[in-house]
């Protein structure tokens, strides 16, 4: 049978052709499409996971509503607001730092944990100024948390620990400050004070917001410069298992009224965006599908309009209507299955040489994230699933038409070419 459904696709040599190629250009294009969104996503994802905490502990952020006084001075019924209030209360540091250590030291699910204070300053040299976040942490636990000490450019991550008033800055920060390594910068705090601190290092991550803006110094010298002597404004924790990020949030946030936020929940509008992307990507494929169908059914289908004397003839030769059908599913299989092989090397070949496309941009045009290439993700499912779906499509596409070729009866046949 595999023999005769072979030899039937040779015989009609070009319309296989065409086919075959339709059908290797539709895995390509679902491969090379799926790699370079995936990729981005991989690349997002891990600098969201691995750049920050998998769940954060920061103050929480009260708003003032009529419902706060709710009770307080009189009964509710006989309050009638003509303005209501309005404000928010914002909490500069956590309420009872030393209950979450014991609480975090017991969690099995917690690798470790970094206690931080984050302050928005203002950076200044010169007569250059430029605001961003002031964040002082232990290196040793902080490098347990993040990765962030993989992408110190100068220096080490633990040099702000050697003494009072150093700093590490994104290195865009420093070159928009004009200054360089072991130079002097100022500090300006919310209350107007400015403090000289000197750049020990810088950090590229990738991430505008990280090499534009921030600075990691340690935390003596953080409480100090901001005047937040013995204060802890945020924990970042690590998991054994990121994927528990959200659940485990939802539980220490039940037993406490400061916030937290998982990974996920905290960067919840660029995960739409993915989602999003999903959709898109679902659509383009189900086009794919499509089109590769429609050209395996249109090609058996004339077969099977060609071959209706064969076919007769195979009939009346004792071949039976399951025999037919399996010999034009066979054609099928055949399409699909050498057509997602070749389409898989087309479609990684493809990859591979997008992959090498630079597309690294400098100063003002950069984006919120920064990478040297294009991205691509090399996700063996990516492939497993371009062979699944080209070759069952091809399989289904050719039901009908394989179909009506085993309804065919010898003696119609004849009747017809009468």
């Amino acid at each position: 049978m595999w023999f005769l459904a072979l030899k039937q696709l040779r015989s009609r040599l070009s319309q296989t052709v065409l086919t075959f190629i339709g059908i290797t250009l539709g895995a390509a294009a679902y491969i090379t499409f799926a790699g370079m969104m995936g990729g981005y996503q991989q690349y997002m994802i891990d600098k969201l996971i691995n750049n920050d905490a998998h769940v954060r502990i920061s103050p929480r952020d009260e708003f003032i509503t009529k419902e706060t006084f709710a009770g307080i001075f009189f009964p509710e019924s006989d309050i009638k607001w003509i303005n209501p209030p309005s404000g928010r209360i914002e909490y500069t540091h956590l309420s009872s730092v030393p209950t979450w250590f014991k609480k975090l030291d017991r969690d099995p699910r917690v690798v470790a944990y970094s206690p931080q204070i984050i302050r928005d300053v203002i950076y200044t040299s010169k007569k250059f100024s430029i605001p961003g976040r002031f964040i002082g942490m232990d290196p040793n636990r902080e490098t347990r948390v993040t990765t962030i000490a993989r992408y110190v450019t100068a220096g080490n991550f633990s040099d702000v620990s050697k003494g009072i008033s150093l700093i590490i800055v994104g290195d865009e920060l420093m070159k928009k400050l004009g200054a360089r390594v072991n130079d002097t910068i100022d500090i300006v705090t919310a209350t107007g004070t400015a403090a000289p601190v000197k750049i020990v290092g810088t950090i590229r991550t990738g991430m505008r917001m990280i090499d534009e803006r921030y600075g990691y110094s340690s935390l003596a010298s953080v409480q100090s410069i901001t005047g937040s002597s013995g204060e802890i404004t945020d924990i970042a924790i690590r998991l054994k298992d990121v994927n528990m990020a959200r659940a485990v949030a939802t539980e220490l946030a039940g037993d406490s009224t400061d916030r937290v936020e998982s990974w996920d929940q905290a960067n919840e509008s660029i995960l739409f965006v993915f989602r999003t992307q999903n959709i898109v990507r679902n659509s383009t494929t189900l086009t794919i599908i499509l089109v590769v169908a429609f050209g395996i059914y249109n090609v058996l289908n004339m077969s099977v309009n060609h071959r209706k004397k064969e076919i007769a003839i195979l009939r009346s030769m004792g071949y039976g209507q399951q025999d037919i059908i399996l010999l034009f599913l066979y054609q099928g299989l055949i399409l699909g299955f050498l057509g997602s092989l070749f389409g898989m090397l087309l479609g990684w070949a493809g990859c591979s040489y997008i992959e090498s496309i630079p597309i690294a941009v400098s100063g003002s045009r950069r984006g919120w994230v920064s990478a040297s290439h294009m991205l691509i993700s090399w996700d063996v499912m990516i492939y497993v699933n371009a062979f699944v779906l080209v070759t069952l499509s091809s399989v289904v596409a050719s039901f009908i038409p394989a179909r009506s070729a085993g309804r065919l009866s010898p003696l119609e046949i004849i009747r017809g070419a009468g």
